[in-house]
């Protein structure tokens, strides 16, 4: 399923740091010329991760489209 700028997606559970939590696509990046690549995109979380409170650097992050949910 594809994204679009603005939508709020949930991150898959299997991931560590932020299973579970939903974030903004904020950026749609451009894809490859060979056809199986997978798209990617880069989206913000609004809440810090819990591992991680006192870190911005998590605040924006890069996923492939199989990572999310609608």
């Amino acid at each position: 399923m594809a994204f679009n700028v603005g939508d709020v997606v949930k991150i898959r559970r299997d991931d560590l740091l932020r299973g579970g939590g939903q974030a903004r696509v904020m950026k749609v990046l451009p894809q490859q010329l060979d056809a199986s690549t997978v798209r990617e995109y880069v989206v913000e979380f609004q809440a810090l991760p819990q591992k991680f409170p006192n870190s911005e650097r998590f605040r924006f992050c890069i996923y492939r489209e199989e990572q999310l949910l609608s």
